[in-house]
C-alpha cells in the first residue's frame, strides 16, 4: 500500500512530514530529465514537488530527476502564476506561510479571491503528479528509465511542461476548513498539502492532491475520471487520503 505523505504547519511553527519518503536515492550517474527527456546529470536545481511556498521542505526529488531549464520553467510560468493568484495570495497571508524567501504575502480585501485559471491549475496538477509518481517509485532500481520511457505518460508530461493538447480536467471538493486545527498526539497542527497515488481497479494511476483543506483528483494516464467516480461510488466517496485504498 502507498502512504500519504504530508505538509504540516505546527502552531506556530513549520514542519513537514513525509510517512513514505523512500531509504534510498538513486545512481546520479547517468539521468534524465522526466519531463523533456534530456540529460540532466550535471543539474543542480532542487526541485520542490509542492511548492516551498505552500510550505513544503521535506518533499524533493533527487538532484537531475528534473531539469535546470525545466525546473526554472515550471518555478517561473507555472508555480508563480497560481501562487500569485488571489485566492492563494489569501490563503498563505492569513496562514502566514512564507516564500522560500522568509516572506508572507500581502492580500487586501480589494484584491479580491479569483482562483487560478483551469488550465493553469490542471498544468500545475499534471507537473506535481508526475513528480509525485516518481517520488513513490524512487527505491526501485531503474525508476528513471522507466518514467521518462513510458510513453502513456507522454502527454502528461508534455501538457505540463509545454502546454499541449486540451485541457487536462480534474476533480475538486473541500475535505476540511483551510484553517483547521487538527492534533497528533499532544501537538496541534494546520495541514498545508498531502498528496498520495490513487491506483484503480482499471489499472489507472491518479494523484490525490490536497492543497489547504482541497481534495485536487488528476488521472495521470489520460483525460478521463470515470475511473476515480467509480472509485468513490465503491468506497462511500471516502477521500483517497484517508482509505486503504491500495490493499
Amino acid at each position: 500500500m502507498l502512504e500519504p505523505d504530508e505538509g504540516k504547519l505546527s502552531s506556530p511553527v513549520l514542519r513537514g512530514l513525509g510517512r513514505s519518503n523512500p531509504t534510498r536515492l538513486p545512481d546520479r550517474s547517468y539521468m534524465r530529465c522526466i519531463f523533456c527527456k534530456a540529460e540532466s546529470t550535471a543539474s543542480r536545481s532542487v526541485e520542490h514537488i509542492v511548492p516551498e511556498s505552500m510550505g513544503n521542505s521535506n518533499h524533493v526529488l533527487p538532484l537531475g530527476s528534473v531539469c535546470d531549464w525545466c525546473n526554472q520553467y515550471f518555478a517561473r510560468k507555472v508555480e508563480r502564476a497560481v501562487l500569485e493568484s488571489p485566492t492563494f495570495r489569501l490563503i498563505r497571508a492569513s496562514m502566514e506561510v512564507p516564500s522560500k524567501r522568509g516572506r508572507v504575502p500581502n492580500w487586501e480585501p480589494g484584491d479580491g479571491t479569483v482562483r487560478p485559471g483551469y488550465r493553469l491549475m490542471g498544468r500545475f496538477l499534471a507537473k506535481v503528479g508526475l513528480e509525485v509518481l516518481s517520488f513513490k517509485t524512487l527505491g526501485v532500481e531503474g525508476w528513471n528509465d522507466e518514467i521518462v520511457e513510458k510513453v502513456e505518460l507522454d502527454e502528461l508530461r508534455n501538457y505540463a511542461r509545454f502546454n499541449i493538447g486540451a485541457d487536462w480536467p480534474f476533480t475538486t471538493r473541500t475535505l476540511h476548513p483551510v484553517n483547521a486545527e487538527l492534533a497528533e498526539g499532544d501537538q496541534t497542527f494546520h495541514l498545508l498539502h498531502e498528496f498520495d497515488v490513487l491506483l484503480t481497479e482499471r489499472s489507472e494511476a491518479f494523484l490525490v492532491l490536497s492543497l489547504f483543506g482541497v481534495e485536487l483528483v488528476l488521472n495521470l494516464g489520460g483525460r478521463s475520471l470515470e475511473g476515480y467516480r467509480e472509485w468513490l461510488e465503491g468506497n462511500g466517496y471516502a477521500s483517497p487520503l484517508y482509505s486503504a485504498k491500495n490493499a
